[in-house]
């Protein structure tokens, strides 16, 4: 079961990888960060999923591989972890949406950085996101979320681990570990509340700067690679 463990923190690390050096590499900003040049939370969830339920079947595929098992994939995955990563997926997705709708409706309130001028710490992805508290003060429905995907990500990993060892062979195990119902409901419910939490508007100014001057600041760059046409000489 060496083989296995090993395969699974090696393909984490690869996934992680290519989620920092490619962005790099094509000269765009973390895929951690959104559009407003911040720290997102449902961006860390979906990645922190997809590291450990990738890395997971890649660790399982090669240890039966190493195994000498014909069908590397030959095991199953649980409807309740679909489940999971669907809801995660489903909820950064919404939640991107609910982002563009306000940083195009009120780009004066919604905190941002301008483009090039960096970006804040990583657990700003816990603060406000819009009006004058904005980057300053705890979002409730933010935290709740973040501290129940990190017991739930934790407790899956256990789990994954206890599975490992109670086989000898990588063969012996039949499918990824199964998500119990109960927290099942538990992250719909936290997700369902980080969503609704993004609904009310704020009133008032970021102070560390807004999407209207990253908008602006995304326009000034745009006019200045502008290529003026020359005069053509005999």
């Amino acid at each position: 079961m060496a083989t296995t463990f090993w395969a699974w923190l090696v393909s984490a690390l690869v996934v992680v990888l290519l989620a920092v050096v490619v962005p790099s590499r094509l000269g765009t900003q973390n895929v951690l960060r959104d559009a407003r040049g911040r720290y997102s939370l449902s961006r860390v969830q979906v990645m922190v999923w997809t590291v450990v339920l990738l890395s997971l079947v890649s660790g399982m595929a090669f240890g039966r591989f190493a195994a000498g098992q014909v069908d590397v994939a030959g095991f199953q995955i649980p409807d309740q972890v679909l489940w999971l990563l669907g809801i995660s997926v489903g909820s950064g997705v919404v939640a991107g949406a609910i982002k563009v709708t306000k940083s195009t409706a009120r780009p004066g309130s919604v905190a941002a950085y301008p483009l090039g001028a960096g970006g804040g710490r990583f657990w700003e992805m816990l603060t406000a996101e819009e009006g004058a508290s904005a980057g300053r003060s705890i979002d409730l429905a933010k935290f709740q979320n973040f501290v129940i995907t990190v017991l739930l990500v934790l407790i899956y990993v256990a789990q994954a681990v206890s599975a490992f060892r109670a086989v000898d062979n990588p063969a012996g195990i039949a499918g990824l570990p199964a998500f119990s119902d109960a927290f099942l409901v538990l992250l719909a419910v936290s997700h369902a509340g980080y969503l609704l939490g993004k609904v009310p508007s704020p009133a008032g100014t970021p102070a560390g700067g807004t999407m209207a001057q990253r908008l602006a600041s995304v326009a000034s760059e745009e006019n200045a690679t502008k290529v003026v046409p020359g005069a053509l000489t005999a």
